[in-house]
């Protein structure tokens, strides 16, 4: 059952023109107004899509068994959208209790790589901390030998560095 231009317009509290404009604006008058005498009817599509683009509701003219048609049509499509997004859901927890699973392997993973890499770096400065003992150790007898006149070097040094091996 359609509805006249000025019907809408009434309804929606705008100009019939208002409707003509945004007739024109939305595309609808070729598939969903047909002219009648001359008279332009819409049908419920157009009118929605009216309400819509104007902000405001319509209720739609239909009658009582259509209503009871469409209501088991959106039930069971609505059934069938709960069932689907409800499957959607339980894809998306599952793959979310994966991802959570990796990350805490991956951080599990990445603190033993991190504690490793500190015990070497405490190894590496242990050792560069006993290489500049015996740097300063050497750098001592060095300054020490220079200190003594070139006669007594050589005793010095012997008994610094131990008696060579024969």
């Amino acid at each position: 059952m359609g509805v006249t231009k000025r019907e809408v317009a009434d309804q929606l509290g705008v100009a019939k023109q208002t409707v003509v404009n945004y007739i024109d604006k939305l595309g609808l008058a070729p598939e969903h107004v047909t002219r009648i005498g001359k008279t332009d009817v819409l049908d419920d599509f157009a009118v929605s899509a009216l309400a819509d683009a104007l902000g405001k509701n319509i209720p739609l003219r239909t009658s009582s068994t259509m209503l009871q048609e469409e209501a088991v049509v959106d039930t069971s499509a609505q059934d069938s959208v709960i069932a689907a997004l409800n499957g959607r859901i339980a894809d998306l927890k599952e793959q979310n209790d994966r991802l959570v699973s990796e990350l805490a392997e991956l951080r599990a993973s990445r603190e033993r790589e991190l504690n490793d890499l500190r015990s070497q770096l405490d190894a590496a400065n242990d050792r560069a901390a006993r290489l500049a003992d015996r740097v300063a150790g050497i750098a001592e007898r060095q300054q020490a030998m220079a200190a003594l006149p070139w006669w007594k070097r050589g005793t010095f040094a012997t008994r610094l560095l131990g008696a060579g091996s024969e």
